[in-house]
């Protein structure tokens, strides 16, 4: 795990980067969310895990990584959201959209550049419930973190409600 000196310095610049920055550094703290490092696949940049983890891949990021960097911080904002999800939605195209685009729109307020045509594509879609669109998102996704990111094998919707959909047939408004 990380030292507390480099928690509360990440938690600071993350506060230092308007009401969404600020929104998850509270979070980390109130929820006590532990912040770590390990090695993943290429295709991960972080994790979040039941009972309030997040850990950082280590082949990306260590406690000397700049705090700066905007990457970083709009991945704590990433897995922090699905924390505020909840693991049925977290788990499912749709959660990831809406995680996507939440991050994403975070890295442009705080380092406003052009990025990947996917991912500009993915901050365009609307976060609904439509299967082809969900499709659409998740295909999008794999595009930018890779065939090793297995967006595929998650349910489009949140799992309950993509039951319903299996049962029903009849598409979650």
């Amino acid at each position: 795990m990380i030292n507390k000196m480099w928690k509360n310095e990440v938690l600071k610049k993350l506060a230092e980067k308007g009401d969404l920055g600020k929104d998850t550094a509270e979070y980390i703290r109130k929820k006590n969310v532990r912040l770590g490092f390990k090695k993943y696949e290429r295709s991960t940049g972080a994790r979040w895990f039941l009972f309030q983890k997040i850990t950082l891949n280590a082949n990306y990021y260590s406690m000397k990584t700049d705090l700066n960097k905007p990457k970083l911080l709009s991945l704590l904002v990433h897995e922090v959201h699905h924390l505020k999800q909840g693991a049925i939605t977290a788990f499912s195209v749709y959660g990831e959209l809406d995680a996507w685009q939440v991050e994403f729109r975070f890295y442009k307020k705080i380092h406003p550049v052009k990025l990947h045509p996917a991912i500009e594509e993915i901050l365009s879609l609307p976060l609904n419930y439509d299967r082809e669109n969900l499709h659409h998102a998740a295909k999008l996704m794999q595009e930018v973190a890779g065939k090793g990111y297995r967006i595929d094998l998650y349910p489009l919707y949140p799992i309950f409600d993509e039951i319903k959909y299996w049962v029903t047939r009849r598409e979650k408004v």
